[in-house]
């Protein structure tokens, strides 16, 4: 399944993106890329929450996972 970009606007600038990086649609703008850097951790960003005893899956998205 291929991902069609014009769907998807820049999270930061709205823009259209271009790269989806760090779990964030993108442009070609380095400083929106630095700030889904951020906003995500980095890379391997959920085992940084998992070291510090955060859940890996944020609050605000457990509403969306399956409990059982």
């Amino acid at each position: 399944m291929a991902i069609n970009f014009d769907d998807y606007p820049c999270q930061f600038c709205g823009k259209k993106s271009t790269n989806f990086v760090f779990a964030a649609f993108v442009c070609d703008d380095p400083e929106c890329i630095e700030k889904a850097r951020i906003e995500r951790g980095g890379p391997g960003g959920h085992m940084k929450r998992k070291a510090a005893g955060m859940p890996i899956i944020p609050e605000e998205l457990e509403e969306f996972t399956d409990k059982e």
